[in-house]
């Protein structure tokens, strides 16, 4: 387990892309349509937070949430949405770790639709 008092560089050995909601034209009836597009990389520590199945309406339900620590930036929002192993991540939480700005846990959440 990695505390972030003790986290080394070594362990950022995950690369991450930080996604932001860009315009991309407009559809037929001439709605703006929208595309998640990579703004830039980072380095990162990935764990997992959670995995768990439940019930609800008897249908099992699968949830998936990562925590990504990395080194601390200002522009990194709930806004925005990660990229790592080919899934992309929502960001349900920005935590500045001691509130130091030293490191920065940004939990997110698989998205299924795209």
């Amino acid at each position: 387990m990695i505390r972030y008092n003790t986290i080394k560089t070594g362990d950022l050995r995950h690369r991450v892309a930080i996604l932001q909601k860009q315009m991309h034209g407009t559809d037929t009836d001439g709605y703006p349509t929208q595309k998640w597009e990579p703004l830039f990389s980072i380095w990162a520590a990935v764990r997992p937070a959670s995995g768990r199945e439940y019930f609800q309406a008897a249908a099992v339900q699968a949830e998936h949430q990562v925590r990504f620590t990395m080194r601390y930036r200002k522009d990194i929002t709930a806004d925005m949405r990660l990229r790592y192993d080919r899934h992309n991540y929502e960001i349900k939480a920005v935590i500045d770790l001691e509130g130091r700005r030293k490191w920065l846990e940004v939990m997110g959440e698989v998205v299924t639709d795209g």
